[in-house]
């Protein structure tokens, strides 16, 4: 097994270990990593590892579909991935590159800023359409939502209600790359090979959900994604400028 997959292997498990214990992080930590590894590695693959992580949790949490919230978020993501999408198929892959570090540095800043937005229809929506054009592009649908819900509900609630908007995000942005002409035979093996480093993550997540605080492991976490979003800045900004 070559070495670059070994890493793939390593990442994944910890995005997996990381989103299994706090309900989001997965696509957070892995895309600017696996993206400077192989850019074939984003979006699809990590979003069909998002959807079977998102199955796992539902199946361990029983969690219910909270239609209030899933309904307005879930329909802000069809245009918001729509356009997300269009910018995957026409943008470079430097720029692209540059486009998902940035967007990983806005997702840690969301993240650590912890602002209260009140939990309204409109503001579903737009979170919703954020996930979408972040999901598109990077794989990192997270952010939008868990800074929406972070302070209305608790830490179970969150898993479980982020786990339910994920499936459904990941099936929506799915759609969208196939019609789009980016999801192909080769992105379903990827995911495959991605599997048991999901699953071992997740179990590692789980474990660690309830044993471990919560404020530590992802403050480590955001560590790591901030690093790693500069890094592939500075790549592609190298890239774009020598090109």
């Amino acid at each position: 097994m070559e070495f670059s997959l070994l890493g793939v292997l390593a990442v994944v498990t910890l995005g997996a270990a990381v989103q299994g214990a706090i309900g989001f992080g997965l696509a957070v930590v892995v895309t600017p990593i696996l993206y400077m590894i192989d850019p074939a590695w984003v979006p699809a693959p990590i979003i069909l590892m998002g959807m079977t992580l998102s199955i796992l949790t539902m199946a361990r949490t029983r969690a219910r579909l909270d239609v209030g919230v899933l309904a307005p978020a879930l329909l802000g993501r069809i245009p918001g991935g729509i356009l997300g999408t269009y910018l995957l198929v026409v943008a470079s892959a430097d720029w692209l590159g540059l486009g998902i570090g940035l967007i990983v540095l806005l997702a840690v800043l969301l993240t650590i800023k912890k602002f209260s937005v009140p939990v309204t229809r409109a503001n579903l929506f737009w979170a919703g359409n954020l996930s979408g054009l972040f999901s598109a592009i990077a794989a990192i649908g997270g952010p939008p939502m868990a800074l929406l819900l972070n302070n209305h509900r608790s830490a179970a609630q969150m898993r479980q209600t982020l786990s339910s908007f994920f499936l459904f995000s990941c099936i929506i942005a799915l759609v969208l790359l196939a019609l789009a002409g980016q999801l192909g035979r080769d992105d379903f093996l990827r995911a495959f090979w991605l599997l048991p480093a999901t699953a071992l993550g997740f179990a590692i997540g789980d474990r660690l959900a309830g044993r471990i605080e919560p404020e530590r492991l992802k403050a480590a976490t955001l560590g790591l994604c901030a690093l790693a979003g500069l890094l592939l800045i500075g790549r592609s900004l190298i890239a774009l400028t020598t090109g």
